[in-house]
């Protein structure tokens, strides 16, 4: 396992503590939060400004107007980097803003459990095989989002924070 600084344990205990919660209220496996955490917002070092978003959720626009959910408090205008027909590009994208890292965290739960893209997710409590049906709906542009996640979940040995009541047999 990799050595980690001093502000990525911090990160990752505060993460660890945020995604637990959200793995009670909405079943998102805390491996694969944590791990999407980690990735997405460079150990909690870029999450958008100060817009507190830990996932890269974006907002939507419908109708000419953006939104941006129940959580969110509004959202920012940034550009980004997606993998479009395998080329690299820079966007200008909506993405959402949070008051907190907790109310980021509950969105992000709540945003993969409303969305019909993961619900192949749900049927399983194995992080990495929930992890890679997150990618496989589409989660992230990136053609490899699901190795990069397996790998930090694995590095990190992040599952033994999955804890689900599984009913018995």
């Amino acid at each position: 396992m990799p050595k980690l600084t001093t502000a990525q344990h911090q990160f990752l205990g505060n993460a660890i503590s945020a995604a637990q919660a959200t793995q009670t209220e909405f079943q998102v496996p805390v491996s694969v939060t944590v791990a999407q955490a980690i990735l997405e917002s460079a150990w909690g070092t870029h999450h958008i400004g100060g817009a507190n978003n830990y996932f890269g959720i974006k907002a939507q626009t419908q109708n000419g107007q953006v939104t941006w959910g129940s959580i969110a408090t509004g959202f920012v205008t940034v550009p980004t980097r997606e993998v479009i027909n395998g080329h690299d590009v820079t966007v200008q994208a909506h993405f959402r803003s949070y008051k907190s890292m907790t109310d980021s965290f509950r969105d992000h739960g709540s945003f993969l459990r409303k969305n019909s893209n993961y619900a192949a997710a749900f049927k399983t409590t194995d992080g990495i095989a929930f992890a890679r049906a997150v990618a496989a709906g589409h989660y992230a542009t990136d053609p490899h989002y699901a190795d990069l996640l397996v790998r930090i979940i694995r590095e990190q040995n992040l599952q033994p924070h999955d804890r689900f009541h599984t009913p018995s047999h």
